[in-house]
């Protein structure tokens, strides 16, 4: 990736991060009420029994388990698997404490208001950010995708796992869960991979990887808490995304047929259907978010280093095989999303 390439994408995703970060912390105190407002034992249960995967010492004492296998078979990536797998767990440990009793933000069950005062604390109950179960189970995940690459999907949903377990169980607001994650990300790759390579190689693959997801969990989270909007506005909605889908769909037919044109159109074409999908059924606003998150991926920077537009509005034409089926797999993909964001849009309507 070129220099300005690298500054302008870190840029636009610590930009995007934080901006998530603030829609969240308007469905704290929403989510926060309807946690208190049931108390069902088999919820109560789960929520407890996957909270136990996050816990600070069971996970250190897998690490040290799996570093003095290591040691004792000779199995180099486990031991230092395990070694790192401690430092990260320690480094958690001490910078965890520190956020908590110098925020001083208060648990969800001692939180009555949007406004609630921080400030350095050492009271049991003011301790909520971050949550610590998350960014352990994180930091460790990201230890161990580091040298055991397969396991990657599966730890992560297990991060998440713990986090959600913790917004149910009315321990931790959904903005310490979210600050939590991205900690032990960052924290936990420092540590497997190093800093010099971290800065140059780990962290713009962990951000290019990492916030499309937080984008798109994001915005699963924030359809399914909020309504929808009133018909007429809903139907404007529902025009412009399809209209969008549909010139997605034509500029990648297009672009099947041009030869030095293809990458643009297959660009703009692409753009066009995430654009389509994501303004079906999410504000204005967030439809601008998603697509923000995705263009690296849309324009290829990190794959094309020396890509530019030179000789792309050129006349000449090279005919290729237009394959509709693909085409056609791909519009209805895109229309069977949107019907199914569209049916989970406010089932659980928590905000406004």
């Amino acid at each position: 990736m070129r220099r300005w390439a690298e500054i302008f994408f870190s840029a636009t995703s610590v930009a995007i991060l934080v901006v998530v970060g603030f829609k969240l912390h308007e469905l704290d105190m929403p989510i926060a009420r309807f946690v208190r407002s049931f108390d069902i034992n088999a919820v109560n249960r789960i929520g407890d029994s996957v909270a136990v995967i996050g816990q600070g010492v069971l996970i250190g004492v897998l690490f040290a388990v799996l570093a003095l296998a290591g040691w004792w078979w000779k199995q180099d990536r486990w031991k230092e698997t395990g070694v790192r797998g401690l430092v990260a767990l320690f480094a958690v440990t001490v910078i965890v404490l520190l956020m908590k009793h110098l925020i001083g933000r208060p648990r969800p069950r001692f939180a009555h208001a949007d406004d609630v005062m921080l400030g350095p604390s050492l009271t049991s109950g003011m301790d909520s950010f971050p949550s610590g179960h998350t960014i352990n189970a994180f930091a460790a995940g990201a230890v161990l995708t580091r040298f055991f690459p397969n396991l990657g999907v599966s730890l992560f949903v297990l991060g998440g796992l713990v986090g959600i377990s913790r917004v149910v169980r009315g321990s931790h607001f959904l903005t310490d869960v979210y600050t939590g994650a991205i900690a032990g990300l960052l924290i936990g790759t420092v540590v497997a991979v190093g800093f010099t390579h971290w800065r140059d190689h780990a962290l713009p693959q962990l951000l290019r990887v990492g916030v499309p997801w937080i984008v798109v969990t994001f915005l699963v989270i924030w359809i399914i808490l909020h309504r929808a909007p009133a018909w007429p506005e809903e139907r404007v909605h529902l025009w412009v995304g399809g209209v969008c889908v549909l010139c997605g769909v034509l500029f990648r037919l297009w672009g099947s047929l041009r030869g030095n044109r293809r990458e643009l159109l297959c660009v703009l074409g692409n753009t066009s259907l995430l654009l389509g999908i994501a303004v079906a059924f999410a504000p204005w606003w967030m439809a601008a978010l998603i697509v923000t998150a995705f263009l690296p991926h849309l324009v290829q920077f990190y794959r094309s280093e020396n890509w530019s537009f030179n000789g792309l509005f050129s006349n000449k034409k090279t005919p290729t095989k237009v394959d509709w089926r693909d085409e056609l797999i791909v519009a209805s993909a895109a229309v069977l999303v949107i019907l199914v964001l569209r049916s989970l849009q406010g089932i659980l309507p928590l905000a406004s």
